[in-house]
């Protein structure tokens, strides 16, 4: 019997059995090297050379369900005299009630914004923002409150990392993963040090915590212990997310960076859907690995995808279907990349003495009135 020739595996299907990996317990190469049962050097070449020389930064994914967090959308335009200032004013919602992400609508020209706000504080949240319309700072105002979220981990198997590029049968589709859809978990006990450590691994995962220490002027040893018994053994982190679309955040300009032209973003929203056309709406949007993130409630549901430029017809033809069963109460709507900023969770307004959340609504609405008034008396000076 003659020697048996052995085929070296394809690199790219050992890239990407290195991303699923790291989707499911982020950078750790010697761990994923003993699970993978190859060399560790080995492994790291593959994430150095494939994953971080291509400009896929990885984030880790905090459990909004175990911090107690509970999705809200807005759909909003602001008035023509604020309207200059609606990055600003947005940004600031971040560090003051709870905005995680915002991105201006293309066409109509207003802005889808998120909030992860703590269940006992969305009522308050939502009255917040319908006062803030009323004194004028919005134009139009719609609010949809969702039960869960999720960020979905990348479809490696269908992206070629030899290549760059999207490796997928839009006849076939994906193969059906035996999820019976997404659920909630319970809450969880944590504290201020361990949202800080969320923090971090959500901006940059790929960091040492010694570097991570050194940035929160906290003690290496502290934190570690905060990291193992509360981050890992409550389920704080849900996984870990690659930025496929090349979108990145930088640390040191402390913004987004953007690819060009790559990808297109859509938001796919339906509302007052039945369960079974939430069910079929969330097995289509499945159905193909440019899906970014999905929420959804007992009526509602919400998909962001990122469709790369050169499947953008497959695309369209492919969600036209997908809706066609709630067509009339399912909008998809193109978004702007450029005017887009993404935001850790609100960790700055967790009371550490106290040990819960907090919202002052009263007294942010002093504060964007006195906002609004002063930009008013600019705009009449002028």
């Amino acid at each position: 019997m003659g020697k048996q020739t052995i085929v070296p595996r394809d690199t790219s299907a050992r890239t990407a059995e290195l991303v699923n990996m790291i989707s499911e317990i982020g950078p750790d190469i010697p761990e994923i090297a003993r699970r993978l049962d190859q060399f560790k050097e080995s492994v790291r070449y593959r994430y150095k050379e494939k994953v971080l020389s291509k400009g896929f930064a990885v984030h880790a994914l905090p459990s909004h369900e175990k911090l107690g967090l509970r999705r809200v959308m807005l759909l909003l335009d602001f008035n023509s005299l604020y309207a200059t200032y609606a990055n600003s004013i947005l940004t600031a919602m971040n560090e003051l009630c709870y905005v995680v992400y915002f991105e201006k609508r293309m066409f109509q020209g207003d802005f889808i914004v998120e909030a992860s706000v703590p269940t006992e504080h969305v009522g308050e949240f939502r009255d917040l923002m319908t006062k803030l319309q009323e004194k004028g700072l919005f134009k139009s105002l719609q609010v949809y409150e969702f039960d869960w979220f999720r960020a979905v981990p990348m479809r490696a198997e269908s992206y070629d990392f030899d290549t760059g590029r999207w490796d997928f049968d839009w006849s076939a589709g994906l193969k059906p993963t035996g999820d019976a859809g997404y659920q909630r978990s319970s809450r969880a006990k944590f504290d201020k040090d361990d949202l800080l450590i969320l923090k971090e691994l959500q901006t940059d995962a790929t960091r040492s915590f010694v570097d991570i220490a050194t940035k929160l002027k906290e003690n290496y040893k502290k934190l570690s212990w905060h990291y193992k018994t509360h981050v890992i053994e409550r389920g704080l982190i849900n996984g870990y997310s690659l930025r496929w679309m090349g979108t990145s955040y930088s640390t040191i300009l402390e913004r987004a960076l953007h690819r060009k032209h790559r990808y297109q973003h859509l938001a796919l929203l339906g509302t007052h859907l039945t369960e079974m056309e939430r069910i079929q709406l969330m097995a289509k949007s499945n159905g193909v690995p440019f899906l970014w993130n999905e929420m959804g409630g007992e009526n509602e549901y919400c998909a962001h995808f990122y469709f790369p430029t050169e499947h953008i017809t497959e695309a369209y033809q492919y969600l036209t279907d997908a809706i066609s069963m709630a067509r009339d109460r399912v909008s998809v709507m193109p978004l702007d990349q450029t005017e887009a900023l993404s935001f850790t969770v609100s960790y700055q307004l967790f009371d550490e003495r106290k040990k819960q959340w907090v919202l002052n609504s009263s007294d942010l609405l002093d504060r964007f009135s006195g906002l609004i008034a002063k930009i008013t008396e600019i705009g009449g000076a002028a």
